[in-house]
């Protein structure tokens, strides 16, 4: 089920509709669509029909595992992963794993040609909102330091931190992700 949200960037614009829709394995496809956008962006170029039609059993150490796994890494718990769209356009995705009552962000994308119209903030929204009815208690991820998501998170209340809160210990076992020396660690308590 798609939820629509208006938005309206400015008095010249008519308000567009952004629809969020949770995964499901019946949006494999869509996701792996998008996800080859996402990789073009960085010069990795992926030929639609080398798109795998579902998931595969790849191991721990592919980068590529989470999307695979899914159902272990982001719908169990109180975490998820939705995806969102521009009229008929697929335009984004946010994944958050839980770690015990907490979640960690781990993967947040809007292409390119679909970025300043208000659906990564609908994203965000969408999934804090998630996290309040899970009674989570805090999210926290990884973004560059000088990148676009820092000032998003930034206005949606997340604060930088020095390093993961004691309720995310383990998390690079956990999110087999090491972050770079460009990006910072951001906290937003919910309770």
């Amino acid at each position: 089920m798609k939820t629509n949200k208006t938005v309206k960037m400015n008095d010249r614009q008519p308000a567009q509709p952004i629809s969020i829709m949770p995964y499901a394995h019946t949006l494999w496809h869509s996701l792996m669509e998008l996800r080859r956008y996402q990789l073009a962006e960085h010069g990795i170029m992926i030929p639609p029909e080398e798109l795998s039609d579902q998931p595969q059993n790849v191991g721990r150490e592919d980068y590529e595992r989470d999307y695979h796994h899914m159902a272990e890494i982001y719908l169990i718990g109180g975490g998820g992963f939705w995806l969102a769209w521009w009229e008929d356009d697929l335009a984004g995705h946010i994944g958050a794993q839980d770690l015990g009552g907490v979640i960690e962000l781990r993967h947040m994308y809007v292409r390119a040609e679909y970025r300043r119209r208000g659906i990564a903030t609908c994203l965000v929204q969408t999934l804090l909102d998630h996290c309040k009815t899970q009674s989570i208690k805090a999210v926290e991820l990884w973004t560059k330091m000088d990148g676009l998501g820092r000032r998003l998170y930034e206005q949606m209340g997340f604060k930088i931190t020095s390093a993961p809160g004691a309720e995310f210990s383990n998390l690079s076992y956990k999110t087999n992700f090491i972050p770079g020396e460009d990006e910072i660690r951001m906290h937003l308590d919910l309770i």
